[in-house]
């Protein structure tokens, strides 16, 4: 029942907004009491943090699972953006606004996690493209992993480019093809390539 009350609330947050579902929404949705939620939630403030540590759980499988999944650096590469990329899809950077606001518990366990699993994915997959030499070696692999999470988080939450001009994937394209451009070497290069026009394994691609 406690999975089942957060998968539900997790459905309707996204859908709705956190602070616009209440309890009574939640109860009511699943045609249950309040009282029931509350055997397994304290309050909502615990209920959205259950829902945050589950999530990121999630996304930590999928971040650590591109090394071992993934043929090469290049490879990796475009695996881990696209992991990137869905964690900060438009609908859960909402999300992410009113975490940072109103729950800051969820909201350092976001941070945590920017810090730990997207920091040290794509900082380990520089490292391995440089030891493949696809990569350039001049690099600091640390330095340009914090640039992107940073550029990416911080260009879509302060809403820095005109929705209604970019929409959101055509802004992470951008961003991402100028972070690339910066790392390959010609061999790099021409290995992505590769990747990008063979479409070999379409759902692996930047598509």
């Amino acid at each position: 029942m406690k999975e089942k009350i957060a998968e539900r609330a997790s459905e309707l947050m996204q859908q709705f907004g956190i602070r616009t579902v209440t309890m009574d929404d939640i109860s009511r949705d699943l045609g249950i009491s309040k009282k029931t939620i509350y055997q397994y939630f304290k309050d909502k403030k615990e209920l959205v943090n259950t829902i945050t540590s589950i999530h990121l759980n999630l996304e930590k499988e999928r971040f650590e699972g591109t090394a071992t999944a993934s043929e090469n650096s290049v490879h990796e590469l475009i695996m881990v953006s696209q992991c990137l990329r869905e964690s900060m899809k438009d609908m859960k950077m909402s999300l992410m606004n009113e975490l940072q606001k109103f729950y800051p518990e969820a909201w350092q366990m976001y941070e945590d996690f920017k810090k730990g699993v997207m920091l040290e994915s794509i900082t380990a997959v520089i490292e391995r493209g440089q030891k493949e030499g696809l990569f350039r070696a001049e690099v600091d692999p640390y330095l340009i992993a914090v640039m992107r999470i940073e550029q990416v988080q911080t260009f879509i939450m302060r809403n820095l480019f005109p929705r209604e001009k970019y929409s959101l994937y055509d802004v992470q394209m951008q961003l991402f093809d100028h972070f690339i451009h910066g790392l390959f070497t010609i061999e790099g290069h021409q290995l992505f390539n590769d990747y990008t026009t063979s479409k070999i394994k379409t759902n692996e691609t930047l598509n």
